[in-house]
């Protein structure tokens, strides 16, 4: 044992730290803390109170900075959902619309299927009890603002999970008003209540869910790629810091060129019409196809941020 005294210890080893080389070369610049373990999955609600569309010319960047509502890139976000429906229609499919529930003015009304399903069978087997939605399926747009408005300390959010590492973003999570109410019934159709900590969520837990982590960040960087071929960034559904920067500039009502698969949802309402999942028929064989992770797999996997030495064009 090192029978010197401790402040000496401690000196040397500072000491030590301070002369070791910092080599050159691709680094990424260390992310922020973040949010880990069971905490990853709380988050503030999103802001319900005002309505913020975008400013024509806006980039997502300016409406971050300028508004209070994950709708200033309502237009942006529906190109994602539409993208990413090109990439695997059984991710986000609209929530079929029954007299007792209701959705949040910012609310995109689409969570993976078989979570669908179960949803509206609880509903319908309860007519009596009212439902009020305000966040479920969440783009990687509106999970930039919210990780920006928590990280500038605006908006009234005062926890964000970073972009990519929502539930909200995998179809797979609920914010419900009358939790109380409904949690015994949607807890016996599978879904897990956060609790107490953030007590309007819900996560579908039960038979068929699957994790679509990085789907809508991969149909945000294919649409990137459309409209900028001269600015092009890897497409991996990666979160890093090329994707990031991106995103910023990316104007908030939405790319020139969105959607490619001719039959992606365009979204008014929460509505959908009956029959609307058919369309989608993208062959699971096409290199193109999404293929989600088990819904176990995100633990194990470790978070991508290779993008910030890519061969692209930055």
């Amino acid at each position: 044992m090192d029978a010197r005294p401790t402040q000496f210890r401690v000196l040397a080893l500072a000491v030590a730290l301070a002369a070791t080389p910092v080599f050159a070369g691709c680094i990424a610049e260390a992310p922020p803390e973040e949010l880990s373990g069971e905490a990853e999955a709380v988050e503030s609600p999103e802001p319900t109170d005002t309505i913020d569309e975008a400013v024509a010319g806006s980039t997502v960047s300016q409406a971050a900075a300028s508004s209070c509502s994950t709708s200033s890139v309502k237009a942006l976000s529906l190109q994602i959902i539409a993208e990413a429906r090109c990439l695997n229609p059984d991710a986000y499919v609209a929530i079929t619309k029954t007299a007792n529930v209701t959705f949040g003015s910012a609310t995109f009304a689409y969570i993976q299927k078989p979570a669908r399903d179960r949803l509206v069978a609880a509903l319908k087997e309860n007519p009596g009890k009212s439902m009020t939605i305000n966040s479920a399926l969440r783009t990687v747009a509106q999970q930039y603002m919210l990780y920006n408005w928590y990280q500038n300390g605006r908006c009234g959010i005062s926890l964000a999970a970073k972009p990519g590492a929502s539930n909200h973003q995998t179809g797979l999570a609920l914010d419900v008003s009358q939790y109380s109410s409904w949690k015994t019934v949607l807890t016996n159709k599978g879904f897990k209540w956060l609790g107490s900590n953030d007590p309007v969520h819900f996560d579908y837990a039960g038979s068929g869910a699957v994790n679509y982590k990085g789907l809508d960040v991969k149909a945000f960087q294919r649409l990137w790629n459309r409209n900028n071929p001269g600015d092009t960034i890897s497409v991996d559904g990666a979160w890093g810091p090329q994707t990031e920067a991106r995103m910023k500039k990316s104007p908030a009502g939405g790319f020139a060129k969105g959607a490619t698969c001719g039959t992606a949802l365009t979204y008014d309402g929460a509505e959908e019409a009956e029959g609307a999942d058919e369309a989608f028929s993208r062959d699971p064989q096409d290199p193109d196809f999404f293929v989600p992770l088990p819904i176990d797999a995100v633990e194990a996997q470790p978070e991508l941020e290779h993008e910030a030495c890519s061969g692209h064009a930055h």
